[in-house]
């Protein structure tokens, strides 16, 4: 089976939806180049008729005739544009809010392995290469096929013996554009990967902009950024080079066929075989003809970058989307039955070693486990994958006897409320940041959960309170009221399990204890995995996992794991060295 061009196989389902308009377009299309068609025919009579013989009544008959006809096709023209302009805004839009809403549900692998740079010029500059091709076939799809037919048949009804010229321009002109074409789709293939390269560092360097002054190396980033944008500049040079030699070799083909048109045409209508407004209609006729090749060499040449565009949205839309439902999700069987893990084996994409290795845990309603362990032992990790972040290699996780491959997804999400290491607050105000995932809260609902987060001060010493505004990522706020309020966030879904990633980080001792009271009223019947540093939150939890490189290593209590565990005790009397010297 033949595989479609990605082109088509992205446009298609939109065509599909424009179908009507593209009705429309094509009928006043065919009405505009019919009268394109008819003027010059028009003209050559008035001149033959009307003008050569001195007959003013022809002149006056025919040339309003013709002006009557000129402003119709105008108007018809300018109609004909116009909702060609519309269908491909309306089907970019489509194709961009369809492109936006399956990368929300690609997994999170799939989201890293693209990159998010790489997504956002998928879903800006990628789709305008497909609007510009768009909205050029809406012009030339009809246009190009009805003027070269009809330019061909009415330049043999004015001078059957001159379109031998028209059979030696047009092909001539086609192999010139056909050059072009491939010449530019191996600098376009360049072109798209070189403005994510651009976008990536860029994107890298404005999140880092203050590690970046603090290093005092912004002479090694600008230096950095002007190798990307070199390689960029360079290729779009060269692109902008190719066009520019473009025009004028067109235009020298369609000048020397006019040429020849005048000394061939001019010969006949000396020796009184054909009139003089027969050969200006042929010349017009000719140059129309060559037009049309000029337009349909548009689509030429932005079809290379169109189809490259089109193959990276179409590997976008491709890809398998994170399953939010299989069979309608398996319902839960045994809410006694909590959170479960079963030899679960992760392994990042590209890594020697797997970042959790056959971990086995168990967390019921009510239940506090709190999970430590070095950098890189994989307590992210395992959060990410209890939450379906991220899938497993082997073993099984479930919820409730149910598993989770097999749950719901949005179900499972409503229920299991994972609190990241890196707060993030999307912009609006603090009233829509913290109903974030609940939208129904009423307002009690988010006082309270400020109050368990320690977090009510910070709304209330702002003058506007709940509608104070919160700029992209919360950066009006510090790291700790950022962390306080992203707490607070997740308390307001009253989830039934709450994954907490090392949430009290920012917090000083004093302030951490206070949320630590809290969150233990907020979450007396839910079931609570934290991955702390701090022995104060350790020490109060009933259960402690131990990680080190990705295995358990140690679990239990407080006062059993000192005796059993050595990677514990070294967790311990790290944190009392610490406290000793501060």
């Amino acid at each position: 089976m033949r595989t479609p061009s990605p082109t088509r196989s992205v446009l298609r389902p939109h065509l599909r939806a424009a179908a009507w308009p593209l009705v429309a377009l094509g009928v006043l299309q065919t009405l505009s180049v019919a009268g394109t068609l008819y003027l010059p025919h028009l003209n050559a009579r008035i001149i033959d008729e009307g003008v050569t013989r001195g007959d003013l009544d022809t002149v006056w008959r025919l040339g309003s005739v013709m002006a009557v006809l000129a402003v119709l096709q105008l108007l018809i023209a300018g109609t004909a544009t116009a909702l060609g302009a519309y269908i491909s805004v309306r089907i970019a839009r489509d194709l961009r809010a369809a492109l936006f809403q399956h990368v929300m549900r690609l997994g999170t692998a799939d989201v890293r392995g693209f990159t998010p740079a790489s997504l956002i010029t998928r879903c800006g500059n990628d789709v305008v290469q497909v609007q510009m091709l768009v909205l050029t076939m809406c012009t030339t799809v009809l246009t190009v096929p009805i003027t070269m037919i009809g330019a061909v048949v009415m330049g043999l009804r004015e001078e059957p013996r001159l379109t031998w010229l028209m059979a030696v321009a047009v092909p001539a002109l086609v192999l010139v554009v056909l050059g072009f074409a491939w010449l530019a789709l191996p600098k376009y293939r360049r072109m798209q990967p070189q403005i994510d390269r651009v976008n990536a560092v860029l994107r890298e360097q404005l999140t880092g902009l203050r590690d970046v002054r603090a290093a005092n190396r912004e002479d090694h980033e600008q230096r950095r950024f002007e190798q990307v944008n070199s390689a960029l500049i360079d290729t779009s040079l060269s692109v902008g080079r190719l066009y520019l030699s473009f025009g004028p070799i067109v235009a020298l083909l369609m000048n020397l066929g006019a040429v020849a048109v005048v000394w061939f045409g001019g010969h006949q209508a000396a020796a009184g075989e054909i009139g003089v407004g027969s050969v200006l209609a042929f010349i017009s006729y000719l140059l129309m003809l060559m037009s049309a090749v000029l337009m349909a060499s548009t689509v030429v040449m932005l079809l290379p970058r169109a189809r490259v565009s089109s193959q990276r949205i179409a590997e976008v839309l491709h890809t398998p989307p994170e399953s939010t439902t299989v069979a309608g999700g398996t319902p839960w069987r045994d809410p006694e039955l909590g959170i479960e893990v079963r030899g679960a084996t992760v392994r990042h994409p590209g890594a020697e070693q797997p970042a959790l290795r056959e971990v086995e845990l168990r967390v019921r309603p009510g239940e506090r486990l709190a999970v430590v362990g070095s950098t890189g032992s994989g307590k992210t990790t395992l959060l990410q994958a209890i939450s379906r972040q991220i899938s497993i290699d082997s073993g099984q996780i479930s919820l409730d006897g149910t598993d989770l491959e097999s749950a719901d997804l949005v179900d499972l999400r409503r229920r299991v409320v994972l609190v990241p290491q890196r707060p993030y607050l999307f912009s609006g105000t603090i009233r829509s940041a913290l109903s974030y995932g609940k939208p129904d809260a009423d307002e009690e609902r988010l006082w309270q959960a400020l109050r368990w987060a320690r977090a009510e001060r910070i709304v209330t010493d702002l003058p506007a309170g709940l509608d104070s505004p919160v700029a992209p990522g919360g950066t009006n706020f510090s790291g700790g009221q950022r962390q306080r309020l992203c707490l607070a966030r997740a308390l307001v879904a009253d989830a039934d399990y709450y994954l907490l990633d090392d949430v009290t980080s920012a917090l000083d001792a004093t302030t951490e204890a206070e949320v630590a009271r809290g969150l233990a009223r907020a979450t007396a019947d839910a079931g609570v995995v934290q991955v702390t540093q701090r022995i104060a939150s350790v020490a109060e939890a009933d259960r402690i996992l131990v990680l080190d490189r990705g295995t358990v290593v140690g679990e239990g209590n407080h006062d059993d794991l000192l005796g059993t565990c050595s990677t514990y005790r070294e967790f311990v009397e790290s944190q009392s060295l610490e406290e000793t010297t501060a």
